[in-house]
C-alpha cells in the first residue's frame, strides 16, 4: 500500500466509473436569483455540469451521467437529487426559499420530489434537539428508526422506479448507521456535553464492510460513514507513522484519496495535531502544489494568536436591516452575546428557537443578543426575508465582507455557527461561547446577569 499511496494521492478527484451512463436533460427557472449559475456535483462537490442563468433566470443543462445520487447546487444551497440516463427534468425554485419551493417536473420528477420533501421532513423530525438527542441510548435508537420509517412510509406511497426504491432503502439504512456513528459528536455539537456510548451501541457499525467501492461511489451516506470510521481511526493514532499504518489498511483507492484530501482541513481544525497531519501528507504524496498548500496552512495555524478571555474584543460596524450602522462600541455597558450565522447554514437555523428562548429569558437583563450574518452581499435580500419569515429577534446585522470581514478574521472564524460573549467593558468573556441549545449557556448567563 505504501508504494501505491505515493503514486496515486496526487489525484485530487473522486473517481467515477460510468458503467450505466447516458445523457440527461435538465432545465428550469430560478425566481429571485441571487447567483448566476447552477451546478450538478458529486458528493465531494466536484462539478459534473453547470449552466449560466439567462436574464429571466432560466437555464439548461445537458450532460452524460451514471445513474445515482448527486447534489443540485445553487450558491450555498444544495439538495440531493437522483439522476438516471434519459431523464428530462424541469427544476424550479425561488432562490429566497430554496428548500421550500424546490419542485421537479418531467421524467424523473417523482424520485426527486420525494428527496426534496424528505429533506424538509427530516429537518422537522430532528428540530427538537433535546427530544431527539438528549435521551438514553435505547430512545435515541428509536428516534433514528422513526426517521427511517417515516421516509420509508413516504417512499411506499409514490409510484416510482424499482431501481430508485432499492437505492433509497439502502441509503436510508446507511443514514441510520451514520446517525449511530455520529451520536457522540452530534451530542456535543448540539448540546455541549460529552457522552460515552456503550460498546453495544456501536455494534451495528462494527459489522459494516468499509471497503465497498461501489457503494462508496454511489451512496452518499455510506461515503460519509466510511470516511468517519477511517478518520476516527487515523485521529486515534498517536503519531504520523501510526496514521500511515492505518491508511495502509484502507486498500480502496477512491476511499484513500478522499481521506488524504481531508487531511488538509485537519491542519487548521486540530492545531495540536497539525504537525502530524502535515507529516502524513508528505509521506503519502509527492504532489508539490498540495504539499506547499499544506505547509502554508500549517505556518498560518502555528503563527496565529487566538483571542482569549479578558482580551479587548476587536470592533465591528455593520448594517441593520433598515440600513443603520451599529458598532460594537455602541453596545458598551451591556453584555453582548454574538451569533455568527448564515441563511444557508442548517446547524445555525437549528439554534434559532433556542436563541429566541434566551432572548425571552433575559429580556429585561443587561444583555443584548446580536446576530451577524456572513452571507454574501448578493443574497442580502434572502437574509432580510429570513429575518421576516422566522421572526428573528435581537439585533440583526450583516457583515460587510462575509467571512473576510475584519471581525471574522480577528476571531479566526472559518466555520459556523459561532458564538461569542463580550462583557460590558468590551472585553471577551468567551471567544467560543456555548450555543443557545446548551444548558451551560443558561447557567453562565444566570451567573453573569443575576
Amino acid at each position: 500500500m505504501s508504494k501505491t499511496i505515493s503514486t496515486f494521492f496526487f489525484l485530487f478527484i473522486t473517481l467515477s466509473v460510468f458503467a450505466k451512463s447516458g445523457k440527461v436533460m435538465l432545465s428550469g427557472k430560478v425566481s429571485n436569483p441571487s447567483v448566476t449559475s447552477i451546478k450538478i456535483t458529486y458528493f465531494d462537490y466536484k462539478e459534473v455540469a453547470s449552466a449560466e442563468l439567462d436574464d429571466n433566470g432560466s437555464f439548461k443543462i445537458s450532460t452524460k451521467i451514471e445513474d445515482g445520487f448527486y447534489f443540485l447546487s445553487y450558491g450555498r444551497n444544495t439538495a440531493y437529487i437522483y439522476l438516471y440516463p434519459k431523464d428530462e427534468l424541469s427544476i424550479n425554485f425561488d432562490a429566497k426559499h430554496f428548500e421550500k419551493t424546490l419542485v421537479f417536473n418531467g421524467k424523473g420528477a417523482e424520485r426527486n420530489n420525494y428527496l426534496a420533501k424528505k429533506s424538509i421532513a427530516g429537518a422537522e423530525l430532528t428540530k427538537d434537539l433535546d427530544a431527539f438527542y438528549k435521551v438514553d441510548e435505547a430512545t435515541y435508537i428509536k428516534n433514528i428508526a422513526n426517521v427511517k420509517q417515516t421516509h420509508l412510509a413516504s417512499l411506499a406511497k409514490i409510484n416510482i422506479e424499482d431501481f430508485f426504491k432499492t437505492a433509497e432503502k439502502k441509503s436510508l439504512e446507511y443514514e441510520r448507521l451514520l446517525s449511530i456513528q455520529n451520536y457522540k459528536s452530534n451530542y456535543k455539537f448540539y448540546l455541549g456535553e460529552e457522552i460515552s456510548p456503550s460498546e453495544d451501541f456501536y455494534k451495528p457499525i462494527k459489522k459494516i464492510d468499509v471497503r465497498n467501492e461501489d457503494d462508496y461511489k454511489k451512496q452518499p451516506y455510506y461515503r460519509y460513514l466510511v470516511n468517519s470510521v477511517w478518520s476516527k481511526k487515523i485521529d486515534a493514532a498517536p503519531d504520523a507513522e501510526s496514521m500511515l499504518n492505518v491508511l495502509r489498511e484502507v486498500q480502496s483507492q477512491p476511499i484513500a484519496i478522499s481521506l488524504i484530501n481531508g487531511l488538509y482541513s485537519k491542519i487548521s481544525s486540530k492545531k495540536e495535531r497539525a504537525k502530524d497531519y502535515l507529516d502524513l501528507i508528505k509521506m503519502v504524496t509527492t504532489h508539490k502544489p498540495f504539499i506547499e498548500a499544506a505547509e502554508k496552512q500549517y505556518k498560518e495555524v502555528m503563527k496565529s494568536k487566538s483571542l482569549g478571555k479578558g482580551d479587548a474584543s476587536p470592533e465591528f460596524s455593520y448594517e441593520t436591516v433598515d440600513g443603520k450602522v451599529i458598532s460594537l462600541s455602541d453596545l458598551k455597558g451591556k453584555y453582548v452575546y454574538i451569533d455568527v450565522w448564515a441563511t444557508w447554514c442548517g446547524p445555525c437555523i437549528k439554534q434559532v428557537p433556542y436563541l429566541k428562548q434566551l432572548e425571552e429569558r433575559y429580556h429585561n437583563k443587561n444583555i443584548v443578543f446580536v446576530s451577524i450574518s456572513v452571507d454574501k452581499e448578493k443574497v442580502k435580500d434572502t437574509w432580510k426575508q429570513m429575518i421576516t419569515d422566522k421572526e428573528l429577534g435581537g439585533l440583526q446585522l450583516f457583515a460587510d465582507k462575509s467571512f473576510d470581514s475584519d471581525f471574522m478574521n480577528a476571531y479566526a472564524i472559518n466555520s459556523i455557527p459561532r458564538f461569542i460573549l463580550i462583557d460590558p467593558e468590551g472585553k471577551i468573556v468567551d471567544p467560543e461561547a456555548p450555543r443557545p441549545s446548551f444548558d451551560k449557556t443558561r447557567v453562565l448567563l444566570d451567573e453573569l446577569l443575576n
